[in-house]
């Protein structure tokens, strides 16, 4: 189906347009259409206005009346199926939006739960970064202490080192 912009363009580009002249009209320009001798007997004879008239209106081998009358039907037709798709779009077009705007009503419902759920969401996150950090003080709080220890240790190795060192001089 046609998108709404595309829809809307179509129907400002079929509002603007002249309207179309009546089912007479249409006869008589088809009628002259189809029967363009009449035109061109009348532009090529000779004399004065009415000479030229008659030799065009005997120049018409035949009428042909109901082919004229089918042709003019078949405009006409053409022109109010025109105006019914014209119609037809307005209609769909004013329901495209009246759907566009129950869409966005409910939406409005939704997106405050989806509102709801982020912020569930955000206090599980926020939850889960207060542990991680206490985690991270406590490895951190692990690390130097098992630092100190090895420090200690160290010291009270060189310590013994230098009383051993001492003692084996000593000797």
């Amino acid at each position: 189906m046609l998108n709404q912009k595309t829809l809307q363009s179509l129907l400002v580009f079929t509002e603007n347009q002249r309207p179309a002249p009546s089912f007479i009209l249409i006869y008589i320009f088809t009628w002259l259409a189809w029967h363009n001798q009449i035109i061109t007997t009348f532009v090529q004879a000779t004399g004065d206005f009415w000479d030229k008239a008659n030799a065009a209106v005997f120049a018409l081998d035949e009428n042909q009346y109901m082919l004229v009358f089918l042709i003019t039907c078949l405009i006409f037709i053409f022109r109010l199926a025109f105006a019914f798709l014209t119609f037809k779009s307005r209609e769909a077009l004013n329901n495209t939006d009246e759907e566009y705007t129950n869409a966005r009503e409910d939406q409005h419902f939704e997106q405050n739960k989806d509102i709801q759920n982020l912020l569930a969401t955000l206090e599980t996150t926020k939850k889960q970064l207060q542990a991680s950090k206490d985690r991270e003080k406590k490895s951190i709080e692990e690390k130097n202490e098992a630092i100190r220890k090895s420090l200690t240790l160290q010291q009270k190795v060189e310590e013994l080192e230098a009383d051993l060192t001492l003692a084996s001089q000593n000797k």
